[in-house]
């Protein structure tokens, strides 16, 4: 949210205009509940405003992660003197329940910016939002808030030149808790996926394993997963020539693309799940393909030019697990900032308690 005025120097303020700033959070759920007839932020003197440039207060909502670390700022630089801040939920006051062992939250928009009001809950009521609100117009009124124009500016954008103050985390709860209490829903507590056993009786080489043995592509069954899926494992050197064969049997639809480290310093695995698109079909057939990599050389040839959607897929798996993607036209991190070092999602991978951006203000 931002606040503007036309005199916020004195006592009198006759208009607040503000502009919230989400970030795909439940606590900005409640924000637009104040323009209704019940609460009517109107009676306050509230005006929204699309552009930071016509604000006075921003709110925040929602956890901030490193990568949208710079947004923030660069709103908050955009506004005009004087401004304020206000702090909606938990998850923008200290990163939330997303905080726990993440290697991209920062703990705190004030880690950012300077915040005026910090407002808690999750998500706090419209109630409290009218509170917050008032308490900040009293401090204006009062003129208890600190000049920020006779503040030393200093560095205001992300950079891995900022040096991480890493803080020991808290103790969330044990993984091995008591289930005596949970008996009586033992049926909660259990696999309920059914196995197909029409396709699971089948034999280990399934249609387009065998398809492919006639045509010697190299590739080792592994059999079907409990929903009948037939799954290959394809070495990496061979997947150049071995990926264009599926299409050629007919599987047109590259369904989803992942990767996982398969164990701490042994091989990395590319996952992909095709399927056979037909007219009428309502159960269309599809298979798993795995490529596994090695952790010194992770080099595999792109399937972008085969299924179009392998593009942003595979972006995801090159920022997590660091597989780098031959031929992808725009191979670069989607999730983390291009700055990040390291792949989170490697087993090996040594996670920081937390990063804080030191002196951004």
């Amino acid at each position: 949210m931002v606040l503007t005025s036309d005199h916020l120097d004195k006592k009198n303020i006759r208009k607040i205009e503000y502009k919230g700033e989400d970030s795909f959070s439940n606590s900005m759920s409640k924000l637009p509940l104040q323009g209704g007839s019940r609460f009517d932020f109107d009676r306050y003197g509230l005006v929204p405003r699309s552009s930071p440039r016509q604000a006075d207060l921003i709110v925040t909502a929602g956890t901030i992660t490193m990568k949208m670390a710079p947004s923030p700022i660069r709103l908050y630089e955009q506004m005009p003197e004087p401004k304020y801040v206000i702090a909606m939920g938990a998850c923008t006051i200290m990163g939330g329940m997303f905080s726990t062992d993440s290697y991209s939250t920062v703990r705190g928009v004030d880690k950012l910016i300077p915040v005026d009001i910090h407002l808690p809950g999750c998500p706090p009521k419209p109630e409290a939002i009218m509170d917050a609100v008032t308490k900040l117009r009293k401090k204006i009124a009062r003129n208890r808030f600190v000049n920020r124009a006779s503040r030393p500016i200093r560095t205001k954008y992300f950079s891995i030149s900022h040096q991480p103050n890493l803080v020991p985390g808290t103790c969330a709860g044990k993984y091995n808790w008591d289930r005596e209490n949970c008996a009586e829903h033992k049926e909660v507590l259990t696999n309920t996926n059914t196995v197909d056993k029409e396709k699971f009786n089948l034999k280990t080489r399934g249609r387009l394993s065998a398809w492919l043995t006639k045509h010697n592509f190299s590739h080792r069954p592994l059999g079907y997963d409990y929903r009948g899926v037939e799954i290959l494992e394809v070495k990496s050197e061979e997947w150049l020539s071995t990926a264009v064969a599926p299409y050629a049997y007919g599987f047109n639809y590259l369904r989803s693309q992942c990767a996982y480290d398969a164990t701490p310093g042994g091989s990395l695995v590319s996952v992909y799940y095709l399927t056979q698109m037909q007219d009428q079909s309502d159960q269309p057939e599809e298979i798993c393909a795995k490529v596994f990599i090695s952790r010194t050389n992770p080099q595999i040839p792109s399937v972008y030019w085969v299924w179009k959607s392998a593009e942003f897929q595979e972006r995801e798996s090159y920022d997590m697990l660091g597989i780098i993607y031959q031929g992808h036209p725009y191979l670069r991190r989607i999730l983390m900032p291009e700055s990040w070092i390291g792949w989170p999602l490697r087993k090996d991978y040594v996670v920081p308690n937390f990063y804080e951006l030191q002196d951004a203000y």
